[in-house]
């Protein structure tokens, strides 16, 4: 991405200067070279030509200057936290191998009641490092990469979100699909919250084919189908609409929005 933004930079600073150049040209025609000689009139031209070019060049360098630092600068920060981030992982793990079990249990409670904490102050980068800590002492935590996906969702950060909810959803198959160990992190629960999360991003498809995951494992879930029907509406699909609509109203039918998307989808 880096190596990508430097050419476009230098296409669009080679445009700028060909743009400048001939622009210019058109002013010399007015300029009072009767009483000159061809060679003096040649001379003369071409010096007005370079002089005018190196004024525009040198604005042209020093704006293109200042917007290439900050992008240097920019992605040097990004790069230097995402490597704290993982030495801090790295440091962490490594310590937590010579933790007797039962004390890195209660330190991983600890620190997820702190990230709980943290995100009713709305402290997300707190939040985050609580659960990135937990992580790092059991990277095969389920519950802290959902949370974790579900604060890089609410900050609309969202390949972060794909990224962390793709390893939860991992995780979560590994356990076994319907392991009452699980709890709430379920995978049609992670396929669920994906679809939101794709939705939310403006991927209408990708929030379907995970919502449809999703009541793969789960057929009557009232939430899911609510789900599916908004999704449908905004993709005009009416005859998945209707479908969802009667599935719904079969399990909920004491839905209150239930009239509401019948004329949505009538008037599809």
């Amino acid at each position: 991405m880096f190596v990508v933004i430097s050419w476009i930079l230098i296409i669009i600073a080679i445009i700028i200067i060909l743009s400048i150049v001939v622009k210019k040209f058109p002013a010399l025609a007015i300029l009072n070279v009767t009483s000159m000689s061809g060679e003096k009139e040649a001379k003369f031209k071409e010096r007005i030509i370079q002089n005018r070019v190196e004024r525009d060049l040198a604005v042209v360098s020093g704006f293109l200057g200042r917007i290439w630092l900050s992008i240097v600068r920019s992605f040097s920060a990004f790069l230097k936290e995402r490597q704290t981030q993982l030495k801090k992982i790295r440091s962490n793990y490594t310590a937590s191998l010579k933790i007797p079990w039962l004390e890195k249990q209660k330190k991983i409670r600890e620190l997820s009641v702190a990230a709980e904490d943290a995100l009713k102050m709305e402290d997300e980068k707190e939040a985050e490092e609580k659960l990135v800590e937990i992580i790092s002492l059991d990277p095969k935590n389920l519950d802290a990469f959902f949370r974790l996906g579900n604060l890089y969702a609410s900050e609309k950060k969202w390949p972060e979100t794909r990224e962390t909810y793709a390893y939860a959803l991992k995780l979560s198959r590994q356990s076994g699909e319907g392991d009452e160990a699980l709890g709430e992190t379920t995978p049609q629960e992670i396929y669920f919250s994906i679809s939101e999360m794709e939705k939310e991003a403006g991927d209408i498809d990708a929030a379907l084919e995970n919502i449809r995951e999703a009541l793969e494992l789960e057929p009557n879930s009232p939430r899911y189908l609510d789900l599916i029907l908004d999704l449908s509406i905004m993709r005009k699909d009416k005859e998945l609409a209707e479908s969802s609509l009667a599935k719904l109203a079969a399990v909920n039918p004491e839905n209150q929005k239930l009239g509401e998307w019948a004329e949505k989808i009538e008037n599809l």
